[in-house]
């Protein structure tokens, strides 16, 4: 501690160094200064989506290939590239099939920066445009997204982890697979029966959605080694998500928009965490996530974090690959109607260099229990169920105050507490706090006390000053310091507890 005197012969300034790296913080996403490497979006069978739009070219592409039928599914549809495409697909004599999820559905959908009033506006405006040259079938249940054209003549696809909108397609972290003739066979089954049985809703003129009857004699699709699924009579997804779990040796990298802490195939990752195994978490930074993605920092693995994230996948070193439109919840895993794709092992490799890539380019890292020596520059605090952003400063300076002394002869005093970095919006490693301490003053009601006089002697008032305070405590009052000595002395004579300075005079 550093003490300095002031022109004020009553007051000391102090200063004290706070080394605060070893306090405890709250769980926090690290920013991390990664720099952007440029990738190809098209890859050999596994894309990525990104801002040279070139899956959505991809996705365009398929399209204008098309002979006799094209079938998309998508949680929605707002891009007006892709939107040309289907309606110069349709006018060409293609039969065009699409599912969505419905309006109701939409309505519903908390805020996640994917479906904003734009987009719905945008969306809506298309059912517009196409209802009338192409077929929708809607339902609440429908999450699944691909692109297929001729699956029973000249088959291909593409199975998405993104939505067939503008900013999925060139701004989030998505993935594609392109799909080999067997697997659009297989997904083609699922559309098939999922379009003609479980519809809720059907578009035909354009203008009103009606109620959708299901049609006769479509069988549910039997089990593949190609494509998995999630519908209410099967959960295929989760089934292949936790044998591939339960069978890696030493890593595993997953991806997901939203996390489920109680879900199995979560715990089971924390289950392989905790083991020793190396598992790598990607995940858009959310709060409703958070549970789960601490959950699984705490056990072991390790969670890197993204604005725009949505992408699902699966990937382990025993050979285990999947690309799915499911998040790792209840909604997704266990219900609704979702699609995978399994990966053959050089389609795994791909999408494990895809994977590694993100985590290379990740502008966040969550740190479960730091102390505030982990962190800085920017950073994101669990605090009440919130991200704050902060700032952790290397060093910082506060002024702390001022500190009444117990007496004007000792002008010391405590450094006062300084606030809860944990609690801070700019922490710093070091703080610099600077408090000054000041010399008491007379308590205006205090009373003048005189000295006992020997005989008839006239009682005379001690030099200096002698008073009573209300509580009973005696106080040497002084003015100049001058007086300091005689008071140190008085003090001694009389027992009194202090020395305070008289701010007025008294009658």
């Amino acid at each position: 501690m550093m003490t300095t005197q002031t022109n004020n012969t009553w007051v000391r300034t102090h200063s004290e160094v706070v080394d605060q790296r070893t306090l405890p913080m709250p769980a926090a996403w690290q920013g991390i200064k990664a720099p952007r490497k440029p990738t190809s979006e098209i890859g050999r069978s596994i894309h990525l989506s990104g801002v040279g739009g070139e899956l959505r070219e991809e996705l365009i592409g398929l399209l204008n290939q098309a002979t006799k039928m094209a079938v998309l599914c998508s949680f929605l549809i707002a891009d007006s590239a892709l939107e040309a495409a289907i309606k110069a697909t349709a006018e060409r004599g293609v039969r065009v099939y699409v599912m969505l999820a419905s309006e109701a559905r939409l309505g519903r959908e908390p805020d996640q920066g994917e479906f904003d009033k734009i987009t719905h506006a945008h969306h809506k405006a298309m059912l517009k445009t196409l209802g009338k040259s192409v077929l929708f079938r809607t339902a609440e249940h429908f999450h699944a997204k691909t692109v297929l054209i001729d699956p029973y003549t000249q088959p291909a696809g593409v199975l998405l982890t993104a939505n067939l909108t503008k900013e999925a397609l060139t701004r989030n972290e998505e993935l594609g697979v392109r799909l080999s003739p067997a697997q659009v066979e297989g997904i083609a089954g699922y559309l098939r029966w999922a379009m003609w049985q479980t519809a809720q809703h059907e578009l035909l003129d354009g203008r009103d959605f009606k109620v959708a009857n299901a049609v006769a004699n479509v069988a549910h699709p039997a089990a593949s080694a190609d494509i998995c699924a999630t519908t209410h009579e099967h959960q295929g997804i989760a089934e292949q998500l936790l044998q591939a779990v339960q069978r890696a040796t030493s890593h595993i990298i997953v991806s997901s928009f939203g996390w489920d802490k109680q879900h199995p195939v979560v715990q089971a990752l924390c289950r392989r965490a905790r083991e020793g195994l190396k598992v790598t978490v990607l995940a858009r930074i959310r709060p409703a996530a958070m549970p789960a993605l601490l959950a699984l920092a705490e056990s072991g693995a390790q969670v890197y974090g993204f604005k725009w994230l949505h992408a699902k996948a699966l990937w382990t070193d025993a050979g285990d690959a999947m690309v799915m439109s499911s998040n790792l919840e209840a909604h997704g895993l266990d219900g609704g109607f979702e699609l995978g794709a399994l990966l053959t092992m050089q389609q795994a490799n791909e999408l494990k260099a895809r994977l590694k890539y993100w985590q290379d380019i990740a502008s966040w890292r969550l740190i479960p229990c730091p102390v505030l020596g982990d962190l800085s520059g920017s950073v994101q605090l669990w605090r009440k169920g919130q991200l704050d952003p902060v700032q952790v400063l290397a060093e910082a300076e506060v002024d702390l105050g001022e500190v009444i002394a117990g007496s004007a002869h000792q002008l010391q005093a405590p450094r006062p507490a300084v606030s809860d970095p944990a609690q801070s919006d700019d922490p710093a490693h070091r703080l610099k706090c600077n408090w000054s301490v000041v010399a008491p003053s007379s308590h205006p009601k205090a009373s003048a006390q005189m000295r006992t006089s020997k005989g008839k002697e006239k009682p005379q008032p001690y030099s200096p000053a002698l008073l009573r305070e209300p509580d009973g405590r005696l106080a040497v009052a002084i003015t100049e310091p001058s007086e300091l000595e005689a008071a140190l002395a008085l003090l001694g004579e009389v027992g009194a507890a202090a020395i305070v300075i008289e701010r007025k005079q008294r009658k």
